[in-house]
């Protein structure tokens, strides 16, 4: 099984969407207060067919056997006043299909994104993950990355 790691494009939005779909999904079963339903699949597929051309921002695919199978979606921020950071790559979103998954394509995404954050000139790649979502921080902490922050939430309205 070979699986390539590549720029997407708009053609890839569609999938890409259906992805983000997944994601939404994933993190409502988490916490459905936190997390919410932003948008209908035209919308996301025409925000991802957009960011395949921004000059401060990544999408990547990862295809196996001709098929998209993950991608991940990254930005570049020179100055993150909010963060007290600088010159870093966003991961935003990063999502392997079920039927891909323990085969890798996890790791060529991160491998990748890291490629991808040298090029824009970054010195580190910042993410959030869920805090119910452990083997998501199992899969990022074997591949490198530090907690350093920790989100918290108060509800104040319905």
């Amino acid at each position: 099984m070979r699986v390539e790691v590549r720029k997407a494009t708009r053609d890839d939005a569609g999938v890409i969407a259906d992805f983000a779909f997944k994601l939404v999904e994933q993190h409502l079963t988490y916490d459905d207060t936190r997390f919410s339903r932003i948008a209908d699949r035209t919308a996301m597929a025409n925000f991802y067919a957009g960011q395949t051309s921004s000059e401060n921002a990544s999408v990547l695919v990862a295809e196996s056997d001709a098929s998209v199978v993950g991608f991940a979606f990254l930005q570049y921020e020179p100055v993150l006043y909010a963060e007290l950071a600088t010159k870093v790559m966003w991961l935003h979103d990063i999502f392997v299909e079920d039927t891909a998954r323990g085969r890798g394509i996890g790791n060529k995404l991160i491998d990748a994104v890291a490629a991808e954050a040298k090029r824009f000139g970054a010195k580190k790649v910042l993410l959030s993950v869920a805090a119910k979502n452990v083997a998501a921080q199992g899969f990022f902490g074997h591949k490198g990355f530090q907690t350093t922050m920790h989100e918290m939430m108060l509800v104040v309205g319905e």
